[in-house]
């Protein structure tokens, strides 16, 4: 938006990351865009060092959820009188909770998602709808007691590790969720940069624009979890994520290291990361959308139908891609569930819409709504014209 509101009152727009969107890249490469680069960190300080912990090989004992590698790494920070970051971008204690006895997992009854343990607040919470209770005292299945046991980690079991691992250490926790004013944050936020933590144990809300003197270690729990979710900017948002988290360390005071604990070292994100070439993977991220066709050498659009009936949305869904105008130089993918398949009750299907670059894609959507059924009881119809989310 910014660039079309400079555009319009003809001023100059500057665009300023560490790590542009690949749309942005691209535009540079091409001329669209002139390139500003500043090479040197402020202050001429060296960018962090980063290493690959191969969870493979290297992991932790069953149970545990940073790596030996890991832990000596922040053992010795703590010794030099250092800060030190671990980062996992998951909110709450664990992301499922499920019975021992029968396996039954605990879900949202609104969405196609399961409840997150908040064990700080005593509550399981879904993320999408809100939806929250207490954890029941027996399995709503089998009716055993005592038999809950919480899968995987999030930020609260994280920071109950480490303080099991690191006695003594002062460990603050930064998560969204745990904010409870925005004063309380700065002042949280303050007490880092001044030193009166040792630990912190933190989302996304810890990955930009904070800078703490004392911070050189910056250890990337689980650096894969954003690489699996079937969006097409996940190996553009996990780099983008990582490269910034990692960046919070070695900005004053000696020379920050980033360790990346991952099950595919060899994936190009971490390799470039692990490298420090930034160049190697946009080239080889543009290489991919323009070999496949997405954004930005292609359009998308995105059509979720959603209803309080599954079948009901799911039809509606063929009988618009049924009246779809016909043309050559237009893909239509779908009906299929959304990667979140309810959301508050509704049943929601997908739709995607691929086109050239320079084709009239809004038109296209246009010609193809007017001649499109009405929707009508509880049938909605969403389209997102170049889509950021694919939820």
């Amino acid at each position: 938006m910014a660039v079309v509101r400079g555009r319009a009152a003809k001023i100059p727009v500057v665009l300023a990351s560490a790590t542009p969107s690949v749309e942005s890249e691209v535009n540079a490469r091409r001329g669209r865009y002139k390139r500003i680069h500043l090479p040197e960190r402020f202050g001429g300080q060296l960018m962090p060092s980063i290493e690959a912990i191969d969870m493979r090989r290297e992991g932790p004992p069953r149970g545990r959820f940073i790596s030996p590698k890991l832990a000596e790494a922040v053992q010795i920070a703590l010794e030099r009188k250092e800060q030190a970051l671990l980062f996992l971008n998951r909110r709450g204690y664990a992301p499922l909770t499920l019975c021992r006895a029968c396996g039954f997992r605990l879900q949202c009854p609104n969405c196609d998602a399961w409840l997150v343990d908040h064990r700080f607040k005593r509550r399981l919470v879904c993320h999408h709808c809100g939806f929250n209770m207490p954890p029941p005292a027996q399995c709503p299945n089998c009716h055993a007691t005592e038999s809950f046991a919480a899968v995987g980690p999030g930020v609260e079991r994280l920071e109950q590790e480490a303080a099991e691992l690191f006695a003594g250490a002062r460990i603050l926790v930064l998560s969204s969720d745990l904010v409870e004013s925005i004063e309380r944050l700065r002042s949280e936020l303050d007490d880092v940069a001044q030193g009166r933590f040792d630990i912190v144990v933190g989302t996304q809300l810890v990955a930009k624009g904070h800078h703490f003197p004392k911070l050189n270690l910056v250890g990337i729990v689980d650096a894969d979890l954003g690489l699996g979710n079937g969006d097409p900017r996940a190996a553009e948002r996990t780099f983008q994520l990582l490269h910034q988290v990692i960046g919070r360390a070695g900005r004053e005071e000696g020379r920050g290291q980033g360790l990346l604990q991952t099950h595919q070292p060899e994936h190009p994100v971490m390799q470039a990361l692990i490298s420090g070439d930034r160049e190697a993977f946009y080239s080889s991220e543009i290489a991919l959308r323009e070999k496949t066709g997405y954004p930005p050498f292609g359009r998308l659009a995105a059509m979720v139908i959603s209803a309080n009936d599954r079948h009901a949305a799911e039809a509606y869904g063929r009988a618009l891609v049924s009246c779809a105008p016909k043309n050559e130089q237009v893909r239509v993918l779908g009906p299929a569930e959304a990667p979140i398949a309810v959301v508050r009750g509704r049943h929601r299907f997908r739709l995607l819409v691929k086109s050239p670059r320079g084709f009239d894609l809004s038109g296209y959507l246009r010609e193809w709504l007017n001649g499109a059924p009405k929707t009508k009881g509880s049938l909605k119809l969403d389209v997102d014209v170049d889509p950021q989310s694919f939820y």
